[in-house]
């Protein structure tokens, strides 16, 4: 989820990284204030694995989710991480089906994003109790998301290192 665009909008690289070698690698990366950033998801993210493994950006070697962190520390199981996983990806599976009742398809935007743009359209008038009632699900349900990621995924770390979704 750190690469696949539902944790981050962007990864912003280190000094040692070398956009030169970066951007030969694949990845578009973007500058704004003199930092060099890449936005999410990930151009490298390729059937759930990173393509430039060896060689990805040092933000993305040092990051390790809530979850990682915990069962490192042992304060929790695999198997309870794993659990947290699966509720995640439930709820990300429940906002990308939503999104798409709702007309938010754009897969090269962060998960967030799609949903800001698709709620931020007027609601017109004659759509039908359905089509409400989808865009109140849409909310509710990333909302939630956005909860449990902040709870049970994101550090104080990742708050400073990274733009989050």
């Amino acid at each position: 989820m750190c690469c696949d665009g539902v944790m981050f909008h962007t990864v912003h690289l280190k000094p040692r990284d070398s956009a030169q070698e970066l951007a030969a690698l694949g990845l578009k990366l973007k500058r704004k204030r003199g930092q060099n950033y890449i936005l999410q998801p990930c151009p490298a993210y390729r059937d759930s694995c990173c393509s430039i493994y060896a060689a990805r950006p040092e933000r993305c070697r040092l990051f390790e989710c809530r979850q990682l962190q915990r069962v490192a520390a042992g304060e929790i199981t695999e198997a309870m991480a794993r659990e947290k996983i699966v509720a995640a990806r439930r709820l990300v599976a429940e906002v990308t089906k939503l999104l798409l009742c709702s007309g938010g398809t754009n897969a090269r935007h962060p998960l967030s994003r799609r949903c800001d743009a698709v709620l931020a359209v007027p609601l017109d008038p004659t759509l039908d109790e359905a089509a409400v009632e989808i865009r109140s699900q849409l909310a509710r349900a990333m909302q939630e998301l956005d909860a449990l990621l902040d709870q049970d995924f994101r550090t104080a770390q990742t708050d400073r290192e990274y733009e989050s979704c």
